[in-house]
């Protein structure tokens, strides 16, 4: 779900700590939204979480965009392993770092300053693009 977030451009800090109470603070002092399945931890942080109502991501996934706003949503600008927001880069410098392939068939990267992975536009990025439209639909995102 973290990961899902991200990609929606959400800014997601991701704990699998299964304490309540370090949870909660943790949110409190980041002034962070939690996003759970646990009522008892939606119920103790009152208006500072979201608690999702399906198991289903792509309604997770609307759920979040539609409390948070789909204005706060910018698909595709953070990198879905750190969170770090990603920096466009020319085509090449990226040469020699990315799959050759990707690289005589590809003409927008970007990378994450943070973790250095690199991004681009290809067919797994296609398929994460319908899931978010997907995901979006009836959120008054076209």
């Amino acid at each position: 779900m973290a990961r899902w977030l991200r990609i929606l451009g959400l800014d997601v800090e991701y704990s699998a700590a299964g304490d309540r109470s370090a949870v909660s603070r943790l949110a409190r002092q980041s002034g962070r939204t939690v996003v759970t399945r646990n009522v008892a931890l939606a119920d103790r942080l009152r208006g500072s979480a979201i608690l999702l109502g399906s198991e289903d991501l792509e309604r997770q996934l609307r759920q979040v965009a539609n409390t948070v706003g789909i204005e706060a949503c910018s698909a595709f600008s953070r990198c879905s392993e750190c969170n770090a927001p990603l920096e466009e880069v020319s085509k090449e410098s990226v040469r020699g770092r990315v799959p050759a392939y990707v690289f005589r068939t590809q003409e927008r990267f970007s990378i994450c300053p943070v973790c250095g992975r690199y991004y681009w536009h290809g067919t797994h990025w296609q398929h994460m693009l319908d899931r978010v439209a997907r995901a979006l639909e009836g959120t008054g995102h076209e």
